[in-house]
């Protein structure tokens, strides 16, 4: 149950990045599209670099050679 928790505290918190660095007001709806093209552009970077790692780890030599 703690897993599912620390993804979301993990988004709410890099959707309040995202708001405070834009400078973004999500009331003004040409915000809230720039707001969302930021945050699906966010979760599609964090979605390629985790395959990637997870690629990695699923071609690294786990037995010893011997």
């Amino acid at each position: 149950m703690k897993i599912p928790i620390i993804i979301v505290k993990l988004l709410v918190l890099g959707a309040l990045f995202i708001i405070s660095n834009q400078n973004l007001h999500l009331g003004v709806s040409s915000e809230r599209e720039v707001f969302f093209d930021e945050y699906l552009g966010w979760g599609k970077t964090i979605v390629t670099q985790a395959a990637d790692i997870t690629g990695y780890v699923v071609k690294f030599e786990w037995l010893p050679s011997g």
